[in-house]
């Protein structure tokens, strides 16, 4: 399953770690050492302890490539993840002294910014586990019911164990979903799965999922908690990593595998019926607080596997139709969903005059739907009267009024 591993070491005995245990890896056949320098050349000390960690790889009788990086001015989290690309490795594996060392991914550490930022699988092996049970003996696979990812079911598939694989799923405070149709669920996922060679079980918690997921691990003796890089509940947006793995690095004590999962999402956009208008003005909560009116109001919006992510609007005014309310959340920015949404918006309101006051450093972007900045002279006086506190100054206010004459679009 991971043929190739990749070892980032900084020569430490927590970076030994993980050398010492790289043979528990399932399928492991070659090793990749990368020493990324921090400045011009080697030690002989270093130079030694490299050579020792090569013998160890060896001694566990696989084969291994030694990699020094030299400091080309990037830095070490980069030039470790090119080296991960360019020798095709499935797997990077990092020791390190204190998992709370990964608790905030954006600190710099580099093994927090290679987590963070890799697009393979990863396993961080803390110091302290050195000389525990075998790595994948007792495996924690936490579920939030969706159907496992493949790299899920192989996993099971190619690793027996001492112990059983446990199928955990926690039930958050508020969620809809009861425990009878939860355990259901988990009851229905768990007998889809194969596990040759290891006896799997349903577990269900209720709580915070990171800290229960890291209480669990410590309760049943988890050698390895085994969790996707991100879940349904983030896939629809642009974090590296899930809002419940990145808070379980944060907490938990037992080695991680952080598994690069591909999920598919289904995308849909449409125009919302006024039933759904309350979706909306939750998103636009963040958004200046609008609220809609199914009397004046056409609302368009892209959902990704059900969830709105993104929402534009067409207002009827007595003198004209205005563009407002094009909002995507932060969590789910840089996906393309703001622009499905003007797509749909556009090609149904083709055939109005529309108006709109756009945030300056976004008329390019509406110029491409065809919108073409105006004198706030220009404007429907009722439209107008919507930026009445700028006085006069839009310019300072920080919008440009444009206007799209009707036409036809289709994207």
């Amino acid at each position: 399953m991971f043929a190739k591993v990749l070892i980032p070491t900084d020569l430490s005995a927590a970076s030994s770690t993980a050398v010492e245990r790289v043979g528990e890896v399932p399928g492991v056949r070659e090793v990749v050492l990368v020493h990324a320098l921090r400045s011009a050349g080697l030690s002989p000390t270093d130079e030694d302890a490299l050579r020792r960690m090569q013998d160890l790889v060896q001694r566990q009788g696989l084969l291994v490539e030694v990699v020094i990086v030299e400091d080309d001015g990037t830095d070490v989290p980069e030039r470790v993840l090119r080296t991960a690309r360019e020798t095709g490795a499935d797997l990077i594996t990092m020791g390190v002294r204190d998992q709370g060392l990964l608790r905030n991914l954006f600190s710099g550490n580099v093994a927090a910014t290679v987590l963070r930022d890799a697009r393979v699988h990863v396993l961080i092996v803390p110091q302290s586990a050195g000389g525990g049970p075998a790595l994948f003996s007792r495996l924690l696979l936490p579920t939030d019911l969706a159907d496992p990812a493949p790299e899920v079911r192989s996993l099971l598939k190619v690793v027996a164990g001492d112990g059983p694989a446990v199928l955990l799923h926690v039930i958050e405070p508020g969620r809809s979903e009861t425990k009878q149709e939860a355990g259901d669920r988990l009851a229905a996922l768990k007998d889809g799965l194969s596990a040759p060679g290891r006896e799997l079980e349903p577990l269900m918690r209720a709580g915070d999922p990171a800290r229960t997921i890291c209480a669990v691990a410590g309760e049943l003796g988890t050698s390895l908690v085994a969790i996707p890089r991100i879940g349904k509940r983030d896939a629809a947006g642009a974090a590296p990593l899930g809002s419940v793995t990145s808070a379980v690095m944060g907490c938990v004590k037992q080695p991680v595998l952080v598994l690069s999962v591909t999920l598919s999402l289904t995308i849909e956009t449409r125009e919302l019926r006024s039933e759904e208008f309350g979706l909306a003005e939750e998103i636009w909560v963040d958004y200046h607080g609008l609220k809609a009116d199914p009397e004046t109001d056409r609302i368009f919006g892209v959902f990704a596997d059900g969830t709105l992510v993104s929402v534009a609007r067409c207002r009827r005014h007595p003198d004209g139709y205005e563009v407002d309310g094009v909002f995507t959340p932060t969590r789910f920015r840089g996906r393309g969903y703001a622009r499905r949404a003007m797509d749909a918006l556009v090609e149904a309101c083709q055939n109005d005059t529309l108006y709109m006051h756009a945030v300056r450093n976004l008329v390019d972007f509406y110029g491409e739907y065809g919108f073409i900045s105006i004198p706030e002279s220009d404007l429907p006086p009722t439209i107008r009267a919507r930026y009445a506190f700028a006085l006069g100054e839009m310019e300072g206010a920080n919008v440009q009024p444009m206007y799209r004459p009707a036409g036809w679009f289709r994207r």
